[in-house]
């Protein structure tokens, strides 16, 4: 029988790493009684057998088997005796400082999560203006900022954070104009296109763009753009329809019941009410239908915006991805960014709370890592370009929660960490199309301390380079690349919010051979940075920014 002290018992004994085995005789009764501890979970579990002999090779057999279960990933972490560094506070005041980007060693960019952004020159921090409206809601707010590429030049940022805008009706907001200049030319194309922006003022120019491959011939003939736009947002946004004359009856009614609604004609009210009847008749038979060809914004997701940086004010703001569709958990909103040598930009979106949905679903947003062209067009050469009813710009699939990600200089490869649940936080490096397999395959368990899954690998998962048993609740990674830090050259760094510390792992050959705490007990690390100095830096919660100085 196991009897857990706290809730639930740990499914899986090969997610433990250490036991403790205590036993006690009632030789009255000739019971013996097998009590396993297990520390880091705090966990009993009991077992009663009635014949002695028999008791003590289930015992044996019991002990064997956790023996082989339950390793935990080495190597184990150390503290060293001695230190050969300090630390200095260059910011503060900083109650949760989320992302951290350099304009160059004296100029520093600063969000924290509840909607500010700091612009931060020699140690003086000012807030910059011209945010749009943050949703600030349990993990969700303000989040990572990134520096262009290019930013001498065009002075552009990236950030992200959680938005509750409606992506059906407003699907917002990129730069890019629409390329085929044999589309651009045609002029009943052109005047769909102005029909279909009159009607959605804000639309993806990638989702125009697709309209119009798939029904530029009829474009060219001259029917309504309206009615087929309504039918292709349905289609696409909503792949879980299947029935075309579903499909066709809802774009119908709701072209009916907008034209009432615009025409603002009130003896037509019960028209329009009878009108409504029938369509949500028809959306009861699927979850994520909109009313009247709408939906209302219910919670928020991850958004990706790009603006101009004019001293302390942002200008030029476009929102260039929005993941859909908005929830109202509070959970796992991701988010970082990076970019590669190729002028790429990544971020990442966290499963948004619907674990068994979205990291494996790629027509849905939310567990993925993302690519994009800096003017946030999808690349070319993206895994899932020329694939039906996927999101696009998806790059890799099945996380959980990234929230550190970094480029690796030496090697040209995406390395990200990712919160697990109650164990199994994990190292990644992002390939491709490759799916990372929560929750199908993971090495922690549920907080409640049930299983997931019983399965830790699959055939076509990735495996971690490396996964923490119990949980550190890693955030921001970087690597140390300067030679301010001789020792510590080519090193990653993990920030830990559960145990507050800096994690220092030693790497060869893409795997971890040692660990170091570094700075321990100096509170939740929400980020690293190596600046343009080599140094590097900490963003700690309600401490401030901190370099890490050699002594």
């Amino acid at each position: 029988m196991c009897t857990p002290k706290y809730k639930g018992f740990p499914g899986g004994v090969q997610h433990l790493s250490s036991r403790l085995i205590f036993l006690t005789i009632n030789l009255k009764e000739f019971f013996l009684t097998t009590i396993f501890y297990y520390p880091q979970y705090k966990y009993f579990c009991n077992f009663k057998l009635k014949k002695l002999k028999k008791t003590f090779f289930t015992i044996a057999l019991i002990t064997t088997t956790l023996s082989c279960n339950a390793q935990e990933n080495s190597p184990k972490i150390s503290t060293p005796a001695k230190t050969n560094y300090t630390y200095e506070i260059i910011v503060d005041s900083l109650d949760i400082p989320w992302g951290m980007s350099f304009i160059n060693e004296n100029d520093l960019l600063v969000t924290e999560k509840s909607g500010i952004l700091y612009r931060i020159k020699n140690g003086i921090k000012k807030k910059v203006k011209g945010l749009p409206p943050v949703y600030v809601r349990g993990q969700g707010g303000l989040l990572d900022i990134a520096i262009s590429p290019n930013y001498k030049k065009t002075k552009e940022i990236y950030f992200t954070m959680s938005s509750e805008i409606d992506t059906y009706n407003n699907i917002s907001l990129i730069n890019n104009s629409i390329s085929d200049e044999n589309l651009i030319n045609n002029k009943l194309i052109q005047k769909g296109i102005e029909l279909i922006r009159e009607e959605y003022p804000f639309v993806f120019n990638e989702t125009l763009k697709d309209f119009i491959e798939t029904f530029k011939d009829e474009l060219k003939n001259g029917f309504d753009p309206i009615e087929k736009f309504q039918l292709f947002l349905d289609v696409n946004y909503y792949p879980d329809i299947k029935d075309e004359s579903d499909l066709n009856r809802i774009a119908e009614l709701s072209i009916r019941i907008k034209k009432i609604e615009i025409s603002n004609d009130k003896n037509l009210y019960e028209e329009e009410k009878k009108l409504k009847n029938k369509l949500r008749s028809i959306q009861k038979k699927y979850s994520f239908l909109p009313q009247s060809g709408k939906r209302k914004a219910k919670g928020g997701h991850t958004a990706l915006y790009k603006a101009t940086l004019e001293d302390l004010e942002l200008k030029d703001m476009k929102m260039i991805y929005k993941g859909d569709f908005n929830t109202k958990k509070g959970q796992h909103w991701g988010s970082r960014i990076v970019f590669d040598n190729n002028n790429h930009l990544y971020f990442t979106i966290g499963d948004r709370g619907n674990r068994d949905v979205n990291p494996q679903d790629i027509s849905r947003d939310g567990g993925k890592v993302y690519r994009l062209n800096l003017d946030g067009s999808i690349p070319n050469d993206n895994p899932f370009t020329g694939r039906e009813n996927v999101r696009k710009a998806i790059y890799s699939y099945g996380h959980r929660n990234p929230q550190g990600m970094v480029f690796n200089k030496k090697t040209k490869k995406i390395w990200t960490t990712e919160h697990g649940p109650k164990g199994g936080d994990e190292i990644n490096i992002i390939k491709p199309g490759k799916n990372y397999g929560w929750p199908i395959i993971t090495y922690g368990i549920n907080y409640s301390g049930t299983t997931i899954t019983d399965k830790t690998s699959m055939d076509g998962m990735e495996q971690p380079l490396y996964y923490w048993v119990p949980s550190i609740a890693p955030s921001g990674m970087a690597f140390s690349t300067s030679n301010i830090y001789p020792k510590w050259k080519n090193n990653l760094f993990v920030g830990s919010l559960k145990f507050e510390y800096l994690e220092r792992l030693e790497i060869k050959n893409e795997k971890v051979v040692k660990r170091e705490k570094v700075l321990e007990s100096i509170g939740r690390v929400r980020n690293v940075k190596e600046g343009p100095d080599g140094y590097l830096y900490l963003a700690v919660e309600g401490k401030g920014i901190i370099k890490i100085i050699p002594n």
